[in-house]
Order: C-alpha cells, then sequence, then structure tokens
C-alpha cells in the first residue's frame, strides 16, 4: 500500500476457546493499522474497521474498542466488539454487541503477537496469511 497510515504496526494471532454459534471460526488474524483501521481474517471471515485502544496496543493489559464496518460478514451491518487482552497469561475476552440486540455475545481465547509481518498490509486475505502462521495457530490451539 502506498498510504503509510494503513501501515499494519500490530497483529495477533486469536484462538477462540469460547465464542457463539453463528461465528465457529477459532483461528484469526488480527491486524491493526496505524490509521486506526483493523482487518480480521479467519477462515469464514474477512472484514475491516476502526478500533480506538484504552492504552498502547503492546500493553501488558489492554482494551481495545472495535466498530466492524459494514461486511457480508455482518450481513452488510455493522458490528461492535471490545476485546481485553491480557499479554502475561496470553488471553482475551471478548463481548460482541451486535444492533438491535440487547444481549451481547461473550467470546474468549488465547492470543499471541505476530512479529514477523513481512509485508502485511490492509488487503492482507486468511489465504495468504494463514499457511506462515499455521505453527504458531497450531500452538495455541493446544494451548
Amino acid at each position: 500500500m502506498t498510504d503509510q497510515s494503513a501501515d499494519v504496526v500490530r497483529a495477533d494471532a486469536l484462538h477462540y476457546t469460547t465464542m457463539f454459534a453463528e461465528k465457529p471460526f477459532e483461528p484469526a488474524l488480527l491486524l491493526f493499522c496505524a490509521n486506526g483501521a483493523y482487518r480480521i481474517l479467519s477462515p469464514g471471515e474477512d472484514h475491516p474497521g476502526s478500533y480506538v485502544a484504552e492504552g498502547p496496543l503492546d500493553a501488558d493489559r489492554v482494551r481495545v474498542n472495535f466498530i466492524s464496518w459494514p461486511s457480508e460478514d455482518w450481513n452488510r451491518n455493522v458490528a461492535f466488539h471490545v476485546l481485553d487482552f491480557d499479554r502475561a497469561s496470553g488471553r482475551f475476552t471478548q463481548q460482541l454487541r451486535l444492533p438491535g440486540d440487547p444481549e451481547p455475545k461473550h467470546q474468549a481465547g488465547r492470543h499471541t503477537e505476530v512479529t514477523a509481518l513481512g509485508h502485511w498490509d490492509a488487503d492482507t486475505t486468511w489465504e495468504s496469511a494463514a499457511p506462515q502462521l499455521a505453527s504458531v495457530f497450531a500452538s495455541l490451539a493446544t494451548g
């Protein structure tokens, strides 16, 4: 990408251990861009959005608020997520709110930072990233 503000500044590999039925994709890759955009990729999801971190992304504990932009993943609607990362334990919790649904969906799992970002950018796809991260996802899956 030529827009340097869209450069990926952090990537986290996620393994969900608790999910809701409509989103059964355990592995995921979360890309944080310098301009406040993000992209989450998994075997069945690929959507962008905006994020605001309540502190530095590399803090031992950090809460990050996400608004997913309209995508096919959300039936052309938006979604709001709050993820709490605990870097020391390698765990995260997630609360998802969908428009018009008063009940939040609770999710959780394990995560690790991906430091070898290569040439990834906000246009990276699951198909291009997953093979590079196979061992990372396998490690997260076994806990």
